[in-house]
């Protein structure tokens, strides 16, 4: 009923900012709770408590708002200090990018030093990598049953990359050098619902591709 009736929500916060991407964790329907990154050097994570669920836990007024700060090699908190979490994030995860939720770990990308994030929620501890493809990474995307991430890209060799729990990298395409996708940028990584079909554009061509496997088989 409010699909031709957009509002701004309350995720940006009154002031707005360089918002890139949000992830869910909804295992409380009546309170799901957003993460949100920020694209720029200090750009922070937020976490967004909702007061409230569908249409209305992104037009009412959070329960809390916290940012992540990066304690230790290991350990990370939820900080009511917006400055501390610009502080966190231009310490240790400028340009955060794409960000994705599943099974109490929260997955976001840093752009501009080329890691992933892995935050375990319950324990409060995190892993972090570099990224092992030619390129810096951007969007990102959970395989249906958890064997890969998948990456899009921003600068580098333009393409869809993927992550094997093993941690192992492959690339699912990437542009012929020379050719009329070279310089361009991958956008709107995604699966179908049954992992059949995965997408993704090209941003400055303004086209969206759409693979399958030839044996019609899921892509895990």
């Amino acid at each position: 009923e409010n699909h031709l009736k957009p509002v701004t929500t309350k995720l940006g916060g009154p002031d707005g900012g360089s918002w890139e991407s949000v992830a869910v964790e909804n295992s409380n329907p009546n309170r799901p709770v957003f993460f949100i990154t920020e694209d720029n050097s200090q750009g922070v994570l937020k976490r967004f408590k909702a007061n409230g669920n569908g249409w209305d836990s992104l037009q009412s007024d959070p329960i809390q708002v916290t940012y992540l700060r990066i304690m230790d090699g290991t350990t990370f908190e939820w900080t009511g200090s917006e400055e501390a979490g610009r502080e966190s994030a231009r310490r240790y995860f400028a340009g955060a990018e794409g960000i994705s939720y599943r099974d109490g770990t929260l997955y976001f990308i840093a752009k501009v030093s080329q890691l992933l994030y892995s935050l375990d929620l319950d324990s409060m501890t995190y892993e972090v990598e570099r990224t092992g493809f030619p390129a810096q990474p951007d969007q990102i995307a959970l395989g249906k049953y958890g064997r890969y991430i998948y990456f899009c890209e921003d600068g580098g060799t333009p393409g869809v990359y993927a992550r094997d729990v093993d941690g192992s990298y492959e690339t699912v395409f990437s542009a012929i050098r020379g050719g009329c996708y070279d310089g361009d940028e991958t956008v709107g990584i995604a699966l179908s619902p049954d992992s059949k079909r995965l997408y993704a554009g090209y941003q400055d061509a303004g086209i969206l591709m759409e693979f399958t496997r030839d044996d019609g088989l899921a892509f895990e």
